[in-house]
């Protein structure tokens, strides 16, 4: 009798935690597994600045400085496919953004090393940032002679 009624009082506070579960949003699970290591003050700053860019680029929408920077704050969030579009946002208007290269080539790369990720960061290299060396070299092994032969005829 006594287990009988010690399993219906843990079944009970069982049914009453699962009900006050809350279910995360897919960019809170985004990031929270991506940003594991930082801390939620600091987590707090990056949303705050992302606003705070966006705002600047609603005034400014030429300014590939802006996109870059809002990028980089996606990407300390964890928000890789964001970052990547403002990375190719402030390539298009400045094809010369070498750290747009890289750390779009960087942001790639988090979904595996591919094509599009080597070229990049070779783009980055060829614009002098030099940090594009070593994931270039030893992660672009597959892609170097193709990307290589690609940069040679344009």
């Amino acid at each position: 009798m006594k287990t009988i009624f010690s399993a219906i009082i843990f079944l009970a506070f069982g049914i009453v935690n699962a009900q006050q579960t809350e279910v995360d949003s897919a960019d809170v699970k985004i990031e929270k597994y991506y940003n594991a290591g930082i801390s939620d003050s600091l987590r707090a700053v990056y949303k705050a600045q992302v606003d705070h860019m966006n705002k600047y680029i609603a005034q400014d929408s030429v300014n590939s400085k802006a996109y870059l920077q809002r990028g980089i704050y996606y990407t300390q969030l964890g928000f890789m496919v964001d970052a990547i579009a403002d990375y190719d946002k402030a390539i298009e208007l400045d094809e010369n953004e070498s750290v747009a290269y890289f750390n779009r080539g960087l942001a790639k790369a988090r979904f595996r090393y591919t094509y599009d990720a080597c070229y990049d960061l070779k783009k980055a290299l060829d614009l002098g940032i030099e940090q594009a060396r070593a994931p270039y070299d030893y992660d672009c092994r597959l892609y170097k002679s193709q990307i290589e032969q690609e940069v040679a005829t344009k």
